[in-house]
C-alpha cells in the first residue's frame, strides 16, 4: 500500500523530505514526542533509518530528517525523481521493518519518456 508518492524538490534533496500531511495517519504514534525513527528498506534490501518528525506548531507537517540526506547522497538523487513509500503488509514485516522505499527517474528511451527505477 502506497503511503505517498512524491516528486523530489531542491529542499527534499538538500535538507529534508517534506511529506504530504495526509500521509501522517500511516506513521506510528509519536507517544507525545515530536518524532520517531522508521525502519525502511530499499529495492536492494538495504536498511535505512529515517527520523520522521512533525513541527511543534499546530500544523503537523511531517518530514524525514535524520538519515534522509545520507540516502539522497548514496543514490545521487535529483530534483524531479519520484519517490514511493509503501507500508509493508504484516506478513512481510521482518526485523521491525515497516516500510519500503522506491525511487524512479524519468529517462528518454527511444524518444519516449519512461520512469526507471534508481534503486
Amino acid at each position: 500500500m502506497a503511503v505517498f508518492i512524491k516528486r523530489l524538490t531542491k529542499t527534499d534533496i538538500d535538507k529534508r523530505l517534506d511529506i504530504p500531511t495526509k500521509s501522517l495517519e500511516h506513521f506510528p504514534g509519536f507517544n507525545g514526542r515530536q518524532g520517531a525513527y522508521l525502519k525502511v528498506k530499499d529495492r536492494s534490501r538495504r536498511l535505512w533509518r529515517f527520523r520522521c518528525s512533525v513541527r511543534k506548531t499546530s500544523y503537523p507537517k511531517p518530514v524525514f530528517s535524520s538519515g534522509w540526506l545520507q540516502f539522497t547522497h548514496h543514490y545521487n538523487l535529483r530534483i524531479g525523481d519520484k519517490i514511493t513509500l509503501r507500508k509493508q503488509l504484516k506478513r512481510d514485516v521482518s526485523n521491525g521493518v515497516q516500510y519500503k522505499i522506491e525511487v524512479q527517474r524519468k529517462i528518454n528511451l527511444f524518444g519516449k519518456d519512461v520512469w526507471a527505477h534508481v534503486l
